[in-house]
């Protein structure tokens, strides 16, 4: 699947020349709010007529997603994937995947995907790091550049470390309802993010827990849900896929 096609394209916009359809999502036939869809046999592709794409765009193609995952499981596309006509879509995409895809619309169904978002103020997280690791500023008084800047590394390593395993402590009421969970990509070394793939039932109690964080002095706390299980798209222990469409 990760070969590219004449008639269907993943985020280039070379050679657009006959493109007509966006593609977002693949869903199951009866979903009950899919909108618009190209149908083959019980899979549908959620599409819309192709243009430019903006950043509007984008965040429109991820709140299209949010929406249709309350309703059913979504396998979502990469935004700006598109398809030369209908039968593209239905040949190249439903039918030659259409087993993976059974297999991950089952596998996902009445779960959606919640990022939370931890930031530690740093100067706590700091004194939080010199404590357990009885590090001093007055240590690093008469030390050599080198030395300073081995001592910096290894603080910025154990404040990562504790930033984690806090994260951990923090999280744990999510993570115990969690079918999933994943680290998300770094932002600074305070920050800790993660996506946690969850039943529907339990998005809310988790918001709540995660917002309540927001009132523990020194951090601070958000969260994103529901969302389509972009982070989940591969079995347990499953190489993660190229493919161009996001899967």
């Amino acid at each position: 699947m990760s070969t590219a096609s004449p008639s269907l394209r993943g985020n280039s916009t070379d050679d657009l020349k006959g493109t007509s359809l966006l593609l977002h999502g693949v869903v199951r036939a009866d979903h009950p709010s899919a909108g618009r869809v190209v149908t083959w046999q019980d899979l549908a592709m959620v599409v819309s007529d192709w243009h430019q794409p903006t950043r509007e765009d984008a965040v429109a193609h991820l709140e299209m997603l949010g929406k249709l995952v309350v309703d059913g499981p979504v396998v979502p596309l990469r935004f700006g994937t598109t398809a030369t006509d209908e039968e593209s879509v239905c040949a190249e995409v439903l039918a030659a995947s259409a087993p993976r895809l059974r297999g991950l619309l089952d596998r996902l169904d009445g779960l959606v995907e919640l990022h939370a978002y931890l930031k530690f103020d740093e100067d706590e997280a700091l004194r939080m790091v010199f404590d357990e690791h009885t590090v001093t500023w007055q240590e690093t008084g008469g030390l050599d550049l080198s030395t300073r800047i081995r001592l910096g590394e290894k603080v910025a390593q154990q404040l990562v470390t504790w930033r984690r395993t806090r994260s951990d402590e923090l999280l744990a009421a999510v993570s115990a309802v969690a079918v999933d969970e994943v680290a998300l990509p770094e932002g600074d070394h305070t920050e800790e993010r993660r996506a946690f793939l969850l039943p529907h039932k339990e998005v809310e109690p988790a918001r709540a827990a995660i917002t309540a964080l927001a009132s523990i002095a020194g951090i601070g706390a958000e969260c994103v849900a529901p969302l389509p299980a972009y982070n989940f798209l591969t079995e347990p222990k499953e190489t993660s896929s190229d493919s161009r469409w996001g899967w």
